[in-house]
């Protein structure tokens, strides 16, 4: 079955979702949890061997995901689900409406759900394998690095872009293009945790200018972005200025 996905992407998916019903008159909003291990667990090796007789021979012997609850719980509105999607990075997928008090039809929706969730994380990850050992290595270390960004710091995410926007300005002076393209990757993994304001973008395209103003401008951005976190507004201003002035600059001389 089809997914919709609210957050995050089909062709990628993160490997954990939070999927939501809406109730018949759309004032009830119901959810769970799922999860696609990257591990393969062989349960046989955990359950006594008297449950796995009871269990007979077709009973599950791997499991590889999981819906929890296996019936959606009530939750108290979709801005609390977006919360917690942004808090933990993960997929949303609308599942559509839902009577929650039918149990047995909600499981039955859920688990196909979760069968259509699998099937994307397995395609995702044998896209990858077939683009080979270095872009497979390069997208499991993006995705710890989306783990390690998440229980991060305000402070500390503005710490490790300003580490990135120097390696990225070395890599533009050396021309070395291959490092570009993987600093400005992490760069993007990194931008989805933090705020709007920081204005990454106009940081990237200042570095990449490659000019003295495109260094300064890149400064600043990084400075207007600490200024902002401490709520430092009186040099926020000043900084704001000189940003002013040098984009008003560079306008002029494209212009020209």
């Amino acid at each position: 079955m089809d997914l919709t996905f609210e957050r995050g992407d089909a062709s990628s998916p993160r490997g954990h979702a939070l999927v939501y019903f809406e109730s018949p008159s759309g004032d009830e909003v119901w959810a769970t949890y799922l999860i696609v291990l990257p591990i393969t667990v062989d349960v046989s090796k955990y359950v006594p061997p008297f449950l796995m007789n009871q269990m007979g021979g077709d009973g599950p012997t791997d499991l590889s995901s999981f819906a929890f609850p296996p019936s959606p719980e009530k939750i108290p509105g979709r801005d609390r689900l977006d919360e917690l999607a942004a808090m933990r990075d993960d997929d949303v997928i609308n599942g559509g409406s839902l009577d929650g008090d039918d149990v047995t039809s909600a499981m039955m929706r859920v688990n196909d759900l979760l069968q259509g969730y699998a099937r994307l994380c397995a395609d995702s990850r044998s896209a990858s394998i077939a683009a080979g050992p270095q872009a497979a290595e390069a997208a499991g270390e993006l995705g710890v690095n989306e783990v390690l960004y998440g229980l991060m710091s305000e402070s500390d995410r503005l710490a490790e872009l300003t580490k990135l926007i120097g390696r990225l300005r070395f890599a533009v002076d050396g021309n070395e293009d291959s490092l570009v393209r993987e600093t400005e990757d992490e760069i993007g993994s990194l931008s989805r945790h933090l705020p709007d304001g920081v204005q990454v973008p106009k940081m990237v395209a200042a570095v990449k200018a490659a000019d003295e103003r495109g260094a300064l401008l890149a400064d600043l951005y990084l400075k207007r972005s600490f200024h902002l976190l401490h709520e430092a507004f009186t040099e926020l201003g000043s900084v704001e200025r000189q940003i002013e002035s040098l984009e008003a600059e560079g306008a002029q001389g494209a212009g020209g």
